[in-house]
């Protein structure tokens, strides 16, 4: 973002799978890794295996503007799988400073250590 109304393209910073794919492939792997889940990404072309917790989480912002800073904001919601009523839920914002504008491989690591935090977030709400 640039100047807090203007959204600025990148033309050769792209992420290497769609978005959707690579948020859910982050969160099943912090899941994984540190909560003792078995936690598994979406997939569109394979349906997922045996489970008890669906994961819905909707993003609204997922940016780094031109002050350095990287912000997440989402919502998220845990449901068993034989219910749509949510179990658990709640609103995530995270904000980090200290991004150097321009410098992509580095928005990706804020980006990805906020992703990291709301994993941990979803992660308390399933194991209590």
């Amino acid at each position: 973002m640039k100047g807090g109304i203007e959204v600025q393209y990148a033309a050769t910073a792209r992420w290497a799978e769609p978005l959707d794919q690579g948020i859910s492939r982050a969160v099943a792997g912090a899941l994984n890794q540190n909560s003792g889940l078995r936690a598994y990404s979406f997939s569109p072309v394979a349906p997922p295996p045996p489970h008890n917790f669906d994961v819905r989480i909707r993003i609204e912002k997922f940016e780094g503007d031109d002050n350095g800073e990287v912000t997440l904001q989402a919502r998220w919601e845990v449901t068993t799988t034989d219910s749509s009523e949510a179990i658990a839920s709640s609103k995530v914002f995270l904000r980090r400073s200290g991004w150097q504008p321009g410098d992509y491989a580095g928005l990706v690591r804020f980006l990805s250590q906020e992703i990291s935090e709301m994993s941990r977030q979803i992660a308390r709400s399933i194991t209590g």
